[in-house]
Formats: C-alpha cells, structure tokens, sequence
C-alpha cells in the first residue's frame, strides 16, 4: 500500500499504516516565505512578498495591479526543505486556480488543450524525482473534518526504492537511511498546505543558509520552465548553494514603490532582472529613468552589503513579439546599465544569457526549460568571473 492510499483510504488496514506515520506541520520548513498566513483548519498560505510589498503591487503607482495581484499570491521559490529517514512523503494542499494572466500567456502555446505548466516538484539527496500536480479528492479524507473534504490534494512523492517491500507493507520505523529533501511548490499558483507525512521516524528541518533574493517578471517566476525546480532562479540558487527568495512578478517593471517594507535579513546576492515588460506599452526614456534609477537607489540602501546583479532585458523573437511604436524598450539596456554602474552593481548582459530559437525559447519571449538551464549557467559563470 502507497503512501498515497494510506492517506485515502478508509479501510482498518490503512487506519492502522496512519498511526504507523510520521505526520507534521509545514512552518519550520518552509524557505523563500517572507509572510504566512494561518487559515481555518490549520492551513498555512505561504508568501513571497510582504504585506506592504503586496499592497504595492495593488496599488494605483503599479502598471497592472489587478495582473500584479493574482502573480504576488503564487509560491515561486517557496519550498519546504527538511530531512527524513522515510522512503515516502506526502503533502497535503488545496491548489488555487490558474490565474486568467497566467493562462493568456500559456494558452497559444497549447493550441487548444491546456496543461497546468506548473507543479510540485522534488529532489532528495541531489536525485530530480519529477514535478507533479496534486491528486485532488471529490470527498472527504478520513482523518479530516467532513467539511475540508471537497478541493483538498495530496502530492506524494517516493523517496527510496525497496525492491523488497511486498504489497501492503511499511518501511520499518527508524531503518531507513536520512535523506535530504527539497520540496518545490508552484510557481505560477498559489496554494495553501498543511500537513507533511512521511513513513518514517522523523522529519527536520535543514538549517537555513543565506539567501539569493531576486526580483524579475515573469521570466523569473518561471513562465515555460514547466517546473518550479526548473526555472532559472531556481538551478542558480542550488548552483550557489543559497537559500532562494523569489519575489518576480508576471508584468512587472521597475516600480520603485515595491521595495518598500522591512528588507530581508542575509542577503548575499540580489538578482534584478527587468525591462522587458516596457516592449509591450507606450513609456518614455525620462519616465523610465526616472523609476530605474530610484529602483536602484533603493536596493542598494536596502542591501548595503550584499552582492547586487543587474540584468539587462533578455533576448527575444521580434517578429513574435514586435515592439509597441511608443514604447522606448530599445533605450532601455542603456539606462538600466547606466544607473547599475553608477551605483556600482554589476551588470550583465541579458542578450547573451539566453540565444534566440525554439530549443531555448518557448514562445519567441519566455525560456524554455532548456533556456532556464541555460540562462541559469551563464548566470553562473559571470557571477563566478565577476563579468560586467
């Protein structure tokens, strides 16, 4: 019996497999959460932006607050990261629909059959064990009131392989080998959770480390990796060996009044990457100026002594993707580098982290996984050779 049946199933046998498990709550593992918000029941919303950046992005000095709304709800870079002697875990979530600026991107790229995009994902001691989506039940768990029953998913993952478990049988309590595990929540929806299980003894958090905060549109969320653990913030923080706090939001430009609210304790590297958003609407080089250079000013008071990266507007399809007639998208590079360097930040150029072509990009705009893997690599190596 999985873990998965022993949770939904009503049966004697899987009410004795329950009290068999290790069952815990989900807050002293979560990373990349600056804010979460206790629900009924005990549910935990996990998010990535504070409460005053959240107003801001609501707020009237936003391009899009009603499209800035529904990105700051979703859990790009959240995960839960802990370690555990079981060879299976289980999470329960109850998922919120796709947002309607999420599936106007994503919708021509399915040509009529929509997939979620997205997903949970998992790695355990450095091994990828895939990205699925919550298996959501149509009545009541039995070990939850009759009330949480509609809506409620469980994401299950296996963590260990033993050839040697018949049908119907447990791992041996306090045998297994520890395992590290790092588990990613979706990047373009939101959700809520609550309990983590495991077929184990224990479950523990792994010590924080310090943290790579980026702050980017909807290349950074993740758009076209199909896989939280895919998107570029996401590989680069592993590659760092830094705890990520993605806060990248689906539209976004340099809005200066997003920044506001209490600054994250250690920092190690920001990672801006915006700019490419201005293509697509009627801006003029003294506006965007202007909102650039007090951006900056504010993460470099902000984040005296981190490490700050600035990332020029990434490559793109022209002919897919053509350029609004009174946009100034094409003096944009050179404002943003300008106001870097001033500052003294290191500036790298977008152009060259992602080539042009299907393999890497999926619409003529958004990476693909292969371009998130790409751009993540390059990423690497200039901040390895300090390139500007």
């Amino acid at each position: 019996m999985s873990l998965y049946e022993v949770l939904t199933s009503a049966s004697s046998h899987a009410d004795a497999a329950r009290a068999m498990l290790h069952r815990t709550t989900v807050e002293g593992m979560l990373r990349g959460a600056v804010w979460t918000q206790k629900v009924d029941g005990g549910w935990v919303r996990p998010s990535r932006v504070g409460p005053v950046q959240a107003r801001a992005l609501e707020s009237c000095l936003a391009w899009h607050p009603g499209l800035f709304r529904q990105m700051a709800r979703t859990t790009a870079g959240i995960c839960l990261r802990f370690a555990t002697d079981g060879t299976e875990v289980a999470l329960s979530v109850r998922l919120d629909d796709e947002p309607s600026g999420t599936a106007d991107v994503l919708a021509p790229l399915d040509k009529g059959r929509r997939r979620p995009h997205d997903g949970f994902s998992a790695i355990c001691d450095g091994r990828v064990l895939g990205c699925v989506m919550p298996q959501t039940l149509s009545r009541p768990l039995p070990w939850m009131d009759d009330e949480e029953g509609p809506g409620i998913g469980i994401v299950s993952f296996v963590l260990e392989h033993h050839s040697f478990r018949g049908a119907g049988t447990m791992a041996i309590p306090g045998l297994g080998a520890r395992h590290e595990v790092c588990l990613w929540l979706p990047c373009l929806r939101g959700c809520e959770i609550r309990d983590l299980w495991v077929d184990g003894t224990y479950v523990e958090p792994l010590p924080e480390r310090p943290h790579l905060l980026v702050m980017g549109d909807s290349i950074g969320q993740g758009f076209c990796a199909d896989d939280p653990l895919l998107a570029w913030p996401s590989l680069l923080a592993a590659h760092l060996s830094l705890e990520l706090v993605n806060q990248s939001i689906g539209g976004q430009v340099f809005q200066p009044s997003v920044l506001m609210g209490d600054s994250l304790d250690e920092v190690s590297i920001v990672a801006i990457e915006l700019g490419n958003n201005y293509r697509h609407e009627a801006c003029t080089v003294a506006e965007v100026t202007r909102d650039v250079r007090a951006y900056l000013r504010e993460v470099a008071r902000a984040y005296p002594d981190s490490l700050v990266v600035v990332i020029t507007p990434t490559g793109y399809d022209e002919e897919a993707w053509p350029v609004h007639p009174r946009s100034c998208a094409r003096e944009v590079p050179a404002i943003v580098r300008a106001a870097a360097r001033k500052l003294g930040m290191q500036v790298i150029d977008g152009m060259r982290l992602i080539e042009r072509g299907d393999v890497v990009l999926a619409d003529g705009e958004h990476p693909s996984a292969a371009g998130h893997a790409q751009m993540a690599a390059r990423l690497a190596v200039a901040l390895a050779g300090g390139a500007k």
